[in-house]
């Protein structure tokens, strides 16, 4: 019945994994878990896979686990890709409430009735080898005590088998002082954009606009857009400081004419909060852009609080796009997360357009550069509509057990579909999906692209 396939290096160890599958049982029946599975990063180090080492209380947690083994998790995705990146515990009290963009398999745990999440990183064979361990339970987390139970009870196992190439790594975010310099803040051509961009705006040449403008040249955000574009904005972007602890933009706050920032130096985070307290569930790293726009990829159903906050000393970039260039903004690709568009799967294009305020052209535009070759929303609908039948079908079903459990089945497989129908899968092992789609929703080449990709 299972799907793994065990592309995790460390799942080739007989030894290692048989403490893991100890210590998997162990802390599933101290603690209450109605399901624990470990992961591990593949061969290839791109991403994490499961290791094939798993424990289930009931048949919720053996459909969850058997539908969604063959699920990937890159760097900062969910809280698996979260674990490792930060080599840090992540704990959530009810995962089915978060978006995907915070736990991939958030409507999955809800069908199989899981909601507590607790995700621990063992360090196995030297620091690039963390074998991630990720347990849910049936009720919500209402206290921290939890983990420290399952912590206790991993260290406890760690002890008893005697494998000393094993061990929980500190389980802390270091956030004091600023990273060193990289290839970034380093280059020649930013020491003379900081130069050109420190003056105040009346005072900058025609020279500091050059200087600044081919720095931008390296930055997605400005990649796309015209040279008198990308010479207005330059003439008048600012440069920024905020020391570490510092909230930037916050999801509670109106949306107004915001800002657009790219990170040169330092590192921030979104910070999402729960009854657990706050958390972080992103980071932005030099080069890349952020705006108060992306919170609301993490606020979920019930409309978590979200905020971006610098761990480090930061500097950034600071724009703001003028009226007058509004509408070309729209047909511009800026950095466009996978994560954005996915919100967007359940409706047609256009109405994804509308909604992120660009074209449908610049959207096919970025669908391609993220390896997606057609735009879902038929599929998905179809498919929330024989979830709802299914359900229905539960509903009305007298008790038999078997035909609940077969039923429950179909909707565990198509939940799974649900999910990989959203996730970006171009140049996983994920595989491609039928071709089920009308030719409406083929995303086609672009003939003017190429033109734009040059400027």
């Amino acid at each position: 019945m299972s799907k793994v396939s065990c592309g995790a290096a460390v799942a080739n160890d007989e030894r290692v994994m048989l403490v893991v599958r100890e210590i998997l049982r162990e802390v599933a029946k101290a603690c209450g878990f109605s399901h624990g599975e470990a992961l591990a990063p593949r061969q290839d180090g791109h991403c994490l896979v499961q290791t094939g080492a798993s424990w289930q209380r009931d048949l919720g947690a053996e459909l969850f686990y058997t539908y969604s083994s063959d699920l990937i998790f890159p760097p900062n995705v969910g809280v698996p890709g979260r674990c490792w990146k930060l080599r840090q515990t992540q704990m959530h009290s009810d995962v089915t409430v978060l978006p995907p963009t915070v736990f991939l398999r958030a409507e999955m745990a809800l069908k199989a009735g899981l909601r507590g999440c607790v995700a621990i990183p063992i360090q196995a064979k030297g620091s690039s080898d963390l074998i991630i361990m990720l347990y849910l339970t049936p009720k919500p987390i209402t206290g921290q005590e939890i983990i420290f139970k399952a912590l206790e009870v991993t260290r406890e196992v760690l002890a008893r088998s005697g494998e000393g190439s094993m061990t929980i790594p500190q389980a802390a975010l270091d956030t004091g002082g600023s990273p060193g310099l990289n290839s970034i803040a380093q280059s020649r051509s930013w020491l003379k954009c900081e130069i050109a961009v420190g003056k105040p705006v009346a005072s900058r040449t025609a020279a500091d606009v050059d200087d600044a403008v081919k720095f931008t040249r390296k930055l997605d955000f400005f990649k796309h857009m015209p040279e008198s574009t990308r010479e207005e904005l330059c003439r008048h972007m600012t440069i920024v400081s905020q020391p570490p602890g510092a909230v930037l933009d916050r999801s509670t706050e109106a949306q107004g004419n915001q800002p657009w920032r790219v990170v040169f130096l330092g590192r921030l985070a979104v910070i999402s909060s729960d009854v657990l307290g706050p958390y972080p569930v992103w980071f932005f790293e030099p080069g890349q852009t952020f705006a108060r726009s992306y919170l609301n990829l993490f606020v979920g159903k019930v409309g978590l609080r979200t905020h971006i906050e610098a761990l480090t000393a930061v500097r950034y970039l600071e724009l703001n796009i003028p009226p007058h260039l509004a509408p070309e903004f729209k047909v511009w690709t800026r950095p466009l997360w996978y994560e954005e568009l996915a919100q967007y799967f359940h409706v047609s294009i256009n109405e994804a357009a509308e909604a992120l305020g660009i074209c449908p052209s610049a959207i096919k535009r970025v669908c391609r550069r993220h390896g997606l070759s057609r735009w879902p929303h038929r599929r998905i609908i179809s498919i929330e509509r024989s979830i709802g039948t299914l359900e229905s079908k539960l509903e009305a079903d007298e008790g038999d057990p078997v035909v609940s459990a077969g039923l429950r089945t179909e909707v565990m497989e198509l939940v799974r579909n649900k999910i990989l129908s959203r996730c970006n899968l171009s140049g996983s092992d994920g595989g491609a999906f039928p071709d089920l789609f009308d030719d409406e929703d083929r995303i086609g080449p672009d003939a003017g692209e190429a033109g734009e990709e040059g400027q």
